[in-house]
């Protein structure tokens, strides 16, 4: 971790859908604000929804800092519940 991802918002636990909406959406932000990459996922970054179900049981997106390359990993497992970006 450098200092230009050290001040990352992380979410030790999804406890509703709406805390994971604001992660994905912060996530985005990342992305195309501070040039965060995109690592992995089993979908496109906001595209977890198809009409209005969620694609799969477990949805994930691994993206890395630009500058030192650390890694960060949004999982939720919509079956279930729960799940983090860390």
């Amino acid at each position: 971790m450098c200092d230009y991802c050290s001040d990352i918002k992380k979410t030790e636990d999804f406890s509703s859908p709406k805390l994971y909406e604001d992660t994905i959406e912060y996530i985005k932000d990342l992305v195309e604000k501070r040039g965060f990459i995109i690592v992995e996922g089993n979908c496109k970054l906001g595209e977890h929804m198809k009409d209005g179900h969620w694609i799969d049981d477990i949805i994930y997106h691994i993206i890395k800092c630009p500058k030192c390359g650390k890694k960060f990993t949004c999982i939720v497992n919509t079956y279930r519940g729960g799940g983090s970006f860390e």
